[in-house]
């Protein structure tokens, strides 16, 4: 880990915000990726599974005579679907996916701000202005869901082959 050499400049300073506008921005996009998948892989089988349980219903109903193991199936399969549709309710994978993508966006349009100062040389901003720069930064890092600790490091081994400090 390198030593932590604060801003001394304007122009530091816009850099070291744009660069961690720039992690969250693409942690809260590759969280928001991540429980996107994990809402699929509980969402998806929920509905096989609770498909094959109304069709076994529906088949069971003509039939007459059931075996005891399509029973003992039908019933799993039935406790399974309400167990991995409980647990998707729980975790609300969809709903924190939309969270971290809004948080995203909320990260990117500050980033691009930063860019536009950074760009055009942050040496002439008045301190009011910082201030409402920092104001705004801190109050989106408040709010922000907590992107996890993997999710983070991957994001940052990408910036860092993207800065070119680490070979792909």
């Amino acid at each position: 880990m390198q030593p932590y050499h604060p801003p001394s400049s304007p122009d530091e300073l816009v850099l070291a915000w744009l660069r961690r506008a720039r992690e969250s921005q693409m942690g809260h996009y590759e969280m928001a990726t991540a429980l996107e998948a994990r809402s699929y892989w509980l969402g998806v089988p929920v509905i096989v599974i609770s498909g094959l349980v109304g069709t076994s219903v529906f088949a069971s109903i003509a039939a007459e005579v059931i075996p005891v193991q399509a029973k003992l199936i039908v019933g799993v399969l039935s406790v399974l679907a309400a167990i991995l549709s409980s647990l998707q309710t729980f975790f609300k994978f969809a709903e924190r996916a939309e969270k971290h993508k809004t948080f995203g966006a909320r990260f990117g349009a500050i980033r691009r701000e930063l860019e536009v100062l950074h760009a055009s040389g942050a040496a002439h901003l008045e301190p009011h202005y910082i201030g409402t720069l920092r104001e705004r930064l801190d109050r989106l890092a408040e709010e922000a869901p907590a992107v996890s600790a993997s999710v983070h490091n991957r994001v940052q081994h990408q910036l860092k082959i993207a800065d070119g400090a680490v070979p792909a």
